[in-house]
């Protein structure tokens, strides 16, 4: 039986990162939802629940994991995946303005 006290801060991390999934889901559709930037916020919605299930498959490696290495690098594609969602978020109506949608 392994230790389940090991690494605990890491895996806390990954949980946030779950979390905030979840709230920038809410604040995508509650936000950008509407008229003008409709098809834009379809494809941010369609591209942050791949990225949601991309991050439980993490959660799952990171979980199971006991190496320290495996453990930072699910850390780090998660921090990277997040970082790039959220600027998304903030940019949405300049790349639908840009892109012509």
């Amino acid at each position: 039986m392994r230790n389940s006290q090991r690494f605990t801060f890491p895996k806390t991390v990954l949980f946030g990162i779950t979390t905030l999934y979840v709230v920038l889901m809410l604040a995508t559709y509650f936000l950008y939802y509407k008229e003008p930037t409709v098809i834009c916020a379809q494809r941010m919605l369609t591209a942050q629940t791949i990225a949601l299930l991309f991050q439980v498959v993490l959660n799952y490696i990171n979980y199971h994991a006991k190496n320290k290495i495996v453990i930072l690098g699910t850390l780090f594609v998660s921090a990277m995946i997040i970082f790039g969602a959220i600027t998304a978020f903030f940019s949405l109506t300049i790349m639908c303005e840009f892109y012509g949608f």
